[in-house]
């Protein structure tokens, strides 16, 4: 739940503002097709109410003329009782005009379309108003041709609707449209920059970059990361640095101790070699038991110089500049030689001959260390 608890609160801020924007999105629409269809009806009505009375004797044609009638509408405005917002036209079978409503006359440009049906039809002028008009046959052949126009009519109650739909629609669109850049641009990139942390070699990565965006304290936060991630790095190198200087040194005092040895000791007990080799040589014919005493004494001498030979080879071994490959094969035979029962085997690629002695001694201390306790 923690995981995605940022999420959640996203959700649930969008929710609302994007029910929010289709409602206004639907009551926008359902108010346009609310006022159109009232806007016909209206229109509609108009004109079978003037037709009734001129089918029924009362119309223009007998007592009063159009010109002389009064065309009221919903309203007390002046504009429409000049007759701005509609009027009546009575048109002969030709399309002149023989009585109309005060005004009316300039409707006439809506016939330019062709006459009208029977059934209401919505139309534009040249500026962009909105007119209903509706065409009424009388029995004599001339038409009854009402028009209203929307425009006049209910713009200002239309347009007290619309700014609150349209605030409405502009408030969720903000918030839906915030929410989405907030998402993108900062509970995104937040998230990702969660996710890489795990991926991170901390002591490899000197300065993995988490963050490359606009937003500042995310890009601030990458860095601290990064920063954490370099002081990391430099204690996994200065540890590196460490071991490897340490096994320097050691080694160092090995090939010390190894030339101490072989310059002292070592060339001593060979001088002491060879002189006995000598003097067993002049009392070998005088005396059977001195030559035996000074044979025992060169064995002990020569496995002396054995052993030292070995410490010298153990504490700096000339097989480390054979390489890789060879060296391993050196200590794998002399480790058969050591246990006659045991047949040690080395399989190594050639180009690992070119590594530095540095690795090529560590390497080869883990081989004889590993096989020491195999053994």
């Amino acid at each position: 739940m923690r995981k995605n608890f940022l999420l959640f609160l996203m959700i649930v801020v969008t929710l609302p503002a994007a029910a929010l924007l289709v409602v206004s999105v639907h009551s926008y629409r359902a108010q346009e097709e609310a006022m159109d269809s009232m806007m016909r009806s209206y229109v509609l009505d108009l004109a079978e109410t003037y037709a009734e009375i001129g089918r029924s004797g009362r119309g223009p044609s007998r007592h009063r003329p159009m010109g002389q009638m009064r065309f009221r509408m919903m309203s007390m405005d002046q504009a429409l009782k000049m007759g701005e917002a509609g009027g009546m036209l009575y048109l002969a079978p030709d399309g002149r005009t023989l009585a109309a409503s005060p005004g009316a006359e300039k409707f006439l440009f809506l016939m330019r379309d062709g006459p009208f049906d029977e059934e209401p039809r919505r139309v534009l002028d040249d500026e962009g108003n909105v007119y209903y008009a509706v065409s009424r046959e009388l029995d004599d052949g001339n038409r009854i041709l009402a028009v209203v126009s929307r425009t006049v009519l209910i713009a200002p109650l239309a347009g007290i609707w619309k700014f609150w739909i349209m605030a409405a629609m502009i408030a969720s669109s903000a918030v839906f449209i915030g929410m989405l850049l907030l998402w993108k641009y900062l509970a995104a990139p937040l998230r990702g920059i969660v996710e890489k942390i795990p991926r991170i070699s901390w002591g490899r990565d000197r300065n993995p970059v988490l963050y490359s965006g606009p937003i500042y304290e995310l890009g601030s936060l990458s860095e601290v990361i990064g920063d954490l991630a370099g002081e990391a790095f430099d204690k996994e190198e200065l540890k590196r640095q460490y071991v490897t200087d340490m096994v320097r040194v050691e080694e160092q005092a090995r090939r010390h101790l190894a030339r101490e040895l072989h310059d002292g000791p070592l060339q001593a007990s060979v001088a002491a070699i060879k002189r006995i080799q000598l003097a067993g040589e002049v009392l070998k014919n005088n005396g059977a038991d001195s030559a035996e005493h000074l044979a025992t004494a060169e064995e002990a001498v020569q496995a002396a110089a054995g052993e030292i030979r070995d410490y010298c080879d153990e504490l700096s071994p000339s097989w480390v500049r054979l390489g890789l490959a060879s060296a391993l094969q050196e200590n794998a035979d002399r480790l058969s030689k050591a246990y006659e029962s045991l047949a040690v085997e080395v399989e190594a690629d050639e180009e690992l001959d070119s590594l530095p002695e540095e690795q090529v001694l560590a390497l080869v201390r883990i081989f004889q260390e590993a096989a020491s306790n195999a053994v």
